[in-house]
């Protein structure tokens, strides 16, 4: 890979993840903590700063912060990706976690009405949310990491 490519992709074991999988991995980890209204908005033909939004919606500030660092410690130590930055924790009215190709937004409701990105970006395309197979890809990683996990431990056992 040259300085001019991008890396569109993530591995994990033998699967590989693209951007939305892993902005819908976002979404079943935020719904797993109870967050609402979630949207994926495509934003590759718009000229923005960005590729991926992923929005949700929390009903107080303890739950932001317990969404956006599920989000943030499972693609940590699940996926080994690390944000570019994390702003908003101090009032978690909304935090945004920037991975440079996705940012997740992670609002309390009354935030993100006053916000409307979804308005704001409106020439975005919609990605349609199926729960199922956010859950569906959210599950298998968390098995390709159990996996792989198991057979280190055996291989480390396997040298003493």
């Amino acid at each position: 890979m040259n300085g001019n490519d991008i890396k569109t992709t993530t591995k994990i074991g033998d699967k590989e993840l693209s951007h939305e999988d892993l902005a819908m991995i976002a979404i079943a980890v935020a719904t797993e903590k109870k967050a609402v209204r979630p949207i994926v908005m495509d934003l590759k033909n718009i000229g923005a700063f960005t590729e991926l939004f992923a929005i949700v919606s929390a009903s107080n500030p303890r739950q932001v912060y317990a969404v956006a660092e599920s989000i943030r410690q499972f693609f940590k130590h699940n996926l080994g990706v690390s944000p570019v930055s994390v702003d908003g924790l101090e009032s978690c009215t909304w935090v945004l976690i920037d991975y440079g190709f996705l940012f997740i937004h992670v609002f309390q409701e009354p935030t993100r009405e006053l916000y409307q990105l979804e308005q704001l970006w409106s020439k975005a395309h919609i990605i349609p949310l199926a729960e199922d197979k956010c859950q569906a890809l959210y599950n298998e990683v968390v098995e390709i990491n159990t996996s792989l996990k198991s057979s280190e431990a055996e291989s480390l056992a396997n040298q003493i």
